[in-house]
């Protein structure tokens, strides 16, 4: 195929009426705040992974273990965020991604883990009121919503049962 007969496909899906339905936001904010929602999974998932490190005790193991599971988790869902800003026209780029200090000891990572995971949730449900009638947009951001509820479950448990 040429590059012109490339070009005048693009241009027909490009000029293509959206049939997802209309978001209750411009365009434009739709992906600011996308871009805003990645920022918070990125240090999501890069904390997962560094408190997976500094995670100490007899359980260390299991820890590690679950927590670098929730980072692939959350990796997929990056993923899933970063193509949706892309099929928008954007750039998903992020320049800094920052996880909060705290002590080397299971309270104070799963605290820093709940607060980041309940920002998330909150940016999922900010997206899920701004997609408006665009399903696809309002199923996507539930899902992540879902997700990181369930990883803000799994951090309540083991405070739960921490006795430390």
């Amino acid at each position: 195929m040429d590059r012109s007969k490339i070009l005048r496909i693009a241009g027909r899906v490009a000029a293509t009426p959206a049939v997802e339905g209309a978001y209750a936001v411009p365009e434009g904010q739709m992906i600011a705040h996308l871009q805003q929602f990645l920022a918070a999974k990125y240090a999501v998932e890069m904390a997962y992974r560094s408190f997976a490190d500094r995670v100490r005790g007899p359980w260390r193991d299991s820890l590690v273990n679950h927590w670098l599971d929730h980072a692939g988790e959350e990796r997929q869902s990056t993923y899933d965020l970063a193509m949706k800003v892309v099929g928008l026209g954007g750039d998903p780029i992020q320049t800094v991604v920052q996880i909060p200090a705290c002590p080397a000891n299971l309270i104070a990572l799963c605290q820093a883990l709940i607060g980041m995971e309940l920002e998330a949730i909150e940016a999922g449900r900010k997206l899920a009121e701004m997609a408006g009638g665009n399903t696809s947009m309002r199923v996507l951001a539930e899902n992540t919503v879902l997700l990181d509820t369930q990883h803000l479950d799994d951090l309540r448990r083991m405070l739960a049962k921490s006795d430390l």
